[in-house]
């Protein structure tokens, strides 16, 4: 093989690096969709007509000073436990659920700790999986009873009255709606990852493809879902980047706080808040789940998992990484994170008007949750635990399918209705890859394609259930408003017979 064409660290010498370049182009991506939010707002504010501006400008103030509100009590109801048994009444179950989780995140940072300086590789994954776990449990307890108590602590109850009661069932195309479904599209995928990369690290376990292709297509479906599969240099500079990005909301979020709350006579105006919900939705799981990855591949480290550390969703194998420096930045930066983003995008809860693709903050709440804890059980979950894994991962999927069916999270039916489609393809991927996953003789006897033949079959069929559902139902509908319509006319007729 001549010195042009040997290969080093995957890429050709004498080319240009392909990991500076995709580098380059996932940060410049990131970039375009900022610039692209900002630009597009500051255009429509532009060539709207004055007046009309002024309205849409007093109701978007309106909505996020609810919005604030709303943030300002969850961060309340989270930091403000009673100590004493008597005080938690009548929420004994939260408040003691609350404590319990506590106990185990600061046992967990303490054994961490102990763990890092004593470089007990065993124990600090096991101490970091706890701790993870322990915060989002705590934070779905809290937030859980926030919205028990959520008319006790807004006082606005007529608001939430008709939060519960509105419901729509067509949507519009409008800029906003379209950009709403672009994001449940990539929720979606990025959720459809996890367990295509789990089978395809089983399928390239068993021997079945060269050493080349599982990274090859995992880079792939990284680079789709914005889970980026790349060097280790390029890992160090996304976690800085990372750690930086949530310094600074958590910095501007204090400043504004503590400069309104000084000078309330002359506050800094937020109506542009509003319109970073979007990009907060859109990037949520990119950046909180690349959080975990860090902390999952530094915690394979000295493992027998360790080659995942250097083929994983990260690979953080560079020598030059300081395994305590790291670690202990990515927890905190993945803490402050996971509490500021959850918070803040479960925290609007406008009333919608006719046709507009809007959720309610419950439903936003438990879905962005349960995609975490799905997160967290595909990438700490050690692989000789593979089984629990698989299990874990059916029961939280399985529950997103029944939250989304029987609370309706979003105002929209249609969008409600395929969204429970694409969870139960979701589901049903789940179910396959925890099928080939724990049975390697199966996976040993069946073909690549006979592999995404099961998948892709299973995916359609549901697809042809769902559509011949919905038709059924529409001709339901059609036919109830039909008879509607009817008795409304019968009845007209009568009163007039009888005048």
């Amino acid at each position: 093989m001549g010195a042009g064409e040997q290969l080093v660290g995957g890429a050709a010498v004498g080319s240009a690096d392909p990991n500076t370049v995709l580098a380059v182009i996932y940060f410049v991506t990131i970039g375009v969709i900022v610039l692209g939010t900002g630009i597009y707002f500051f255009a429509i504010a532009r060539i709207t007509d004055p007046e009309v501006r002024l309205m849409d400008l007093m109701v978007t103030q309106r909505e996020v000073q609810h919005l604030i509100d709303n943030l300002s009590s969850q961060f309340s109801n989270f930091f403000r436990l009673p100590l004493r048994w008597r005080k938690m009444k009548p929420y004994y179950t939260h408040h003691s659920l609350s404590w319990a989780f506590i106990v185990f995140l600061f046992a967990s940072i303490v054994v961490l700790i102990v763990s890092l300086a004593l470089d007990l590789s065993q124990v600090v994954r096991i101490s970091t999986l706890t701790f993870v776990a322990s915060l989002n449990a705590l934070f779905m307890t809290r937030q859980h009873l926030y919205y028990i108590r959520r008319t006790y602590l807004t006082y606005d109850a007529e608001h939430y009255l008709v939060l519960d009661t509105t419901s729509f069932y067509h949507f519009d195309w409008s800029v906003f709606n379209v950009v709403q479904i672009g994001i449940l599209l990539f929720e979606f995928v990025q959720l459809l990852s996890f367990p295509i990369r789990d089978l395809i690290d089983s399928i390239h376990l068993a021997d079945r493809i060269d050493s080349d292709s599982p990274d090859t297509a995992s880079f792939i479906i990284g680079i789709i879902s914005m889970f980026a599969n790349l060097s280790s240099k390029f890992y160090i500079i996304q976690l800085w980047f990372l750690v930086a990005v949530v310094a600074c909301i958590a910095a501007v979020m204090s400043t504004i706080h503590v400069y309104n709350a000084w000078w309330p006579h002359k506050p800094i105006a937020l109506y542009w808040v509003k319109y970073l919900l979007p990009l907060a939705n859109l990037l949520y799981l990119p950046m909180l789940v690349m959080l975990i990855g860090s902390a999952a591949c530094l915690s394979k480290l000295g493992t027998d998992d360790r080659k995942g550390a250097a083929s994983g969703l990260l690979r953080c194998n560079d020598p030059a990484i300081i395994k305590p420096l790291y670690l202990s930045f990515t927890v905190t930066a993945y803490t402050a994170g996971y509490v500021i983003l959850t918070a803040f995008v479960t925290s609007f809860d406008r009333i919608p008007i006719q046709g507009e693709i809007h959720f309610r903050s419950q439903g936003v709440a438990f879905l962005k949750n349960a995609s975490m804890l799905l997160s967290i059980d595909f990438l700490l979950v050690a692989n000789s635990y593979r089984h629990i894994r698989s299990i874990l991962s059916l029961v939280i999927v399985l529950s997103m399918v029944c939250f989304n069916i029987s609370t309706q999270p979003c105002f929209v039916d249609q969008i409600n209705y395929w969204r429970t489609y694409g969870l139960c393809s979701i589901l049903w991927v789940s179910l396959i890859v925890a099928m080939l996953t724990n049975e390697s003789s199966t996976l040993t006897k069946l073909s690549i394609g006979g592999i995404a033949g099961a998948l892709s079959v299973g995916v359609v069929v549901l697809f042809i259930i769902f559509v011949v559902v919905r038709r059924v139902n529409l001709a339901a509908r059609k036919d109830a408003e039909r008879a509607t319509e009817r008795n409304s006319l019968v009845g007209s007729n009568y009163e007039m017979t009888q005048t």
